[in-house]
């Protein structure tokens, strides 16, 4: 048992050891040490001459509502806000709306369509159809699924809802999650919105919690990113990792560590008309907005969108429960016997 788990042991170790130079797998710049830029903005020493800007962060959450294996019915929730620094400001919108995404064979080819329902024209778009085929769809030799195409809908609201929060007159909206775009008509609409966005002197960037970029050789980028500021002595910093060879996006793309009590630093993505000097101001700016105990280093106008956007597992239910009242007996059961071909796991997880 020893010799076992001492070997799983040094097979983890071996994604442990860091170079002293690399580059992000599929971007353009080499990063080290001297990479690491450090953040110098230090609020308590001149709040007033300090340049920092409001934002207004997005977010969207969803839970489904019934699931087959040809359609997913989804609740959705779209929200923005306005902080300056750690102050909420007096500006929010909400958007709920529910997706219906199923599947719609045409001959040999498959595609999902999503349309959506909304009883105050929330996430005013037509119908959303994707080639299960599509490059940008697939993951790999495999075609796209449901469970992918469902997630379109509030992904295209989350963009529609751009418009909404340049409503607040923020200098700097923040998207919960990257710029990636992953669906082709979604890149359409990114550059539609960015180009509102650029006309009212607005920087788009996209926040995320958790990162997956990996070094060239196959390391872990935080990490390898980490160390090197930490061997400097750097508690607050950023780092510039380039432009994406390979995703479909507009973005600059860093890591930042915003408060030197924060456990991690955050990809942070960035429009790529923005200037140098926007990018800073950016970075300040969700400096001042990073500071709540519960979670350093990460803006409190994303904490407070994810909390007022977030959709309970009760409402799904009860427009659940709305929607079977409304179906005859029959349609009822046979609605619950197509649903049990995905529910064989949970039967079993409860069983003692």
């Amino acid at each position: 048992m020893e010799d076992y788990l001492d070997r799983i042991t040094n097979a983890v170790k071996e994604n442990l050891k860091f170079p002293e130079r690399t580059a992000a797998h599929g971007f353009n710049v080499s990063l080290n040490s001297e990479s690491i830029r450090e953040i110098n903005y230090d609020e308590s020493m001149d709040p007033e001459g300090v340049e920092v800007g409001a934002i207004s962060a997005i977010d969207g959450g969803s839970t489904p509502i019934l699931k087959t294996p040809s359609q997913e019915l989804v609740l959705n929730r779209v929200y923005c806000n306005k902080f300056d620094r750690m102050g909420k400001l007096e500006f929010a919108e909400r958007w709920m709306f529910i997706s219906r995404t199923k599947v719609v064979a045409e001959g040999s080819k498959v595609f999902f369509e999503t349309d959506v329902f909304s009883e105050e024209n929330a996430c005013p778009f037509g119908t959303l159809r994707v080639d299960s085929e599509d490059d940008n769809f697939k993951i790999g030799r495999t075609r796209g699924d449901l469970e992918r195409a469902k997630s379109m809908a509030r992904r295209f609201c989350e963009w529609n809802f751009v418009s909404e929060a340049l409503k607040s007159g923020a200098d700097f909206i923040v998207m919960d999650g990257s710029l990636q775009t992953a669906f082709t008509s979604e890149s359409e609409l990114a550059n539609t919105v960015y180009g509102e966005a650029s006309a009212r002197g607005v920087v788009v960037a996209g926040l995320s919690k958790s990162s997956t970029i990996y070094t060239e050789e196959g390391y872990p980028l935080a990490g390898f990113l980490d160390q090197l500021a930490r061997r400097r002595g750097l508690t607050k910093w950023m780092v510039d990792v380039g432009r994406s060879e390979e995703w479909a996006h507009r973005a600059k793309v860093f890591f930042v560590r915003l408060h030197e009590g924060a456990d991690r630093a955050f990809r942070l993505d960035v429009h790529d008309e923005a200037q140098e000097s926007s990018v800073v101001r950016l970075i300040n700016s969700l400096q001042s907005n990073s500071k709540y105990f519960a979670f350093p280093g990460y803006p409190y106008a994303l904490i407070d969108a994810h909390t007022y956007a977030k959709v309970s597992q009760e409402e799904a239910m009860h427009i659940r429960d709305l929607i079977l009242d409304r179906l005859s007996l029959e349609d009822a059961t046979r609605l619950e016997q197509v649903e049990r071909a995905l529910t064989g796991h949970d039967v079993l997880d409860e069983l003692r």
